[in-house]
């Protein structure tokens, strides 16, 4: 993949219009809308969703501030009226795409509640230099176990070695990047269900992780992996994550 190009992040900022609970697993549902808005990128551009076609954007949970975390939390799922969503893409012609696609619907629906996208903001470009960051993901990574050939990783004391064999085999088969190593270290896992599916079936739902700590690498690489995201699926809302000052 050529990654010749301008990397971009953007904060979509959301209220709530009608219905009141969401699903815990809501990042799939925000995905789905998300990629409906992008459609007219892939066919201008790349096709967004192949099985040789690696996640070119991600993008967080929904980031409420001024909710109080008591005030958060319903018995069934969460009561979220407001926030925002940072949205990171190796290409910034996506973002352009985005707001194209929230022009002509400006609604982001998950199950029976729907939000509007009421501002976009970008945000200042990361442009750091260091080879090692503190980071804490914005929303949950999911670690394809690479070690022992099974689906997801679903232990904590698995997560570090597996995301690094995962994101060195992205960077060697998708951006010919041969070279480089990722490291992670002072992890700090803690586990969060997830949706990758909508098939109704046990396997739509699986294992992420909510994860802080060090990562290091060097710095294009450290650049490429956070407009990309860590992980697998990272275009449903998987794999975001921030520097930590």
């Amino acid at each position: 993949m050529d990654i010749n190009f301008i990397m971009k992040s953007t904060k979509l900022y959301i209220k709530r219009v009608d219905g009141k609970i969401i699903p815990f697993e809501y990042n799939y549902f925000i995905g789905i809308s998300i990629y409906k808005k992008l459609l007219n990128f892939q066919e201008d551009i790349i096709p967004l969703h192949r099985s040789s076609q690696i996640g070119i954007y991600t993008f967080s949970n929904i980031i409420s501030p001024f909710i109080p975390r008591s005030e958060l939390f319903a018995d069934n799922g969460l009561n979220i009226d407001k926030g925002y969503i940072i949205f990171r893409t190796l290409n910034e012609k996506l973002i352009d795409y985005l707001r194209l696609g929230i022009l002509q619907d400006n609604k982001i629906r998950i199950k029976d509640t729907v939000f509007e996208v009421s501002r976009i903001e970008d945000i200042k470009p990361y442009n750091g230099d260091a080879d090692e960051l503190k980071f804490k993901s914005l929303s949950p990574i999911l670690v394809r176990d690479y070690i022992r050939k099974k689906i997801y990783v679903n232990d904590e004391q698995n997560v570090a070695p597996n995301l690094k064999l995962v994101i060195e085999n992205q960077l060697s088969k998708f951006f010919g990047i041969n070279s480089s190593s990722v490291n992670f270290s002072d992890l700090t896992p803690r586990k969060k269900s997830i949706r990758i599916s909508s098939n109704g079936k046990k396997e739509s739902i699986s294992t992420g992780f909510n994860l802080s700590g060090t990562i290091t690498a060097q710095p294009d690489i450290l650049k490429l992996l956070y407009y990309k995201g860590l992980g697998s699926k990272t275009s449903l809302g998987l794999g975001c994550w921030e520097v930590v000052k």
